[in-house]
């Protein structure tokens, strides 16, 4: 199968908006999902590639700068989705690949991600991907009124 990894362009919208709804199970607006990614694609800090096959959208990820005072820079995977049918074809190692190629061109140290201790499939994958566990922990949200 020919596979093309690329840079996001606003008309794949739909296709991140249903992955994520779908494979990640986050329920955001569609046209939310636009305005960020309309913002993100100006941004240096952030990375977000699509994966086609057969002309359609059937994965993508996302990537951003992870600069912290207490370690080097690193790039994080925010979030990483293959359409069910695509998965174990090589696709998310390609994506995570290409993650990897932009921390290289960009001087960080290395990739870092957070995934559900529920997803075994993705926690296989970034074990075989040659991440190391390194601790569980909460995540807090605190989500801000508008005036």
């Amino acid at each position: 199968m020919n596979i093309n990894i690329r840079r996001c362009m606003i008309s794949d919208t739909h296709p991140i908006y249903e992955l994520c709804h779908a494979e990640l199970g986050y329920d955001f607006p569609e046209a939310q999902v636009e305005s960020n990614i309309r913002r993100m694609m100006g941004e240096a800090n952030n990375l977000l590639l699509v994966a086609e096959a057969r002309g359609e959208v059937v994965g993508f990820i996302h990537a951003h700068n992870h600069e912290p005072v207490y370690a080097p820079p690193m790039k994080s995977v925010v979030a990483l989705a293959i359409k069910p049918e695509f998965r174990k074809q090589g696709l998310g190692h390609m994506l995570v690949a290409s993650v990897e190629d932009w921390a290289r061109e960009t001087g960080a140290a290395g990739v870092r991600v957070n995934s559900n201790e529920n997803m075994n499939d993705g926690l296989r994958f970034y074990k075989s991907m040659g991440f190391e566990y390194i601790k569980t922990q909460y995540n807090f949200r605190k989500m801000l009124k508008k005036d």
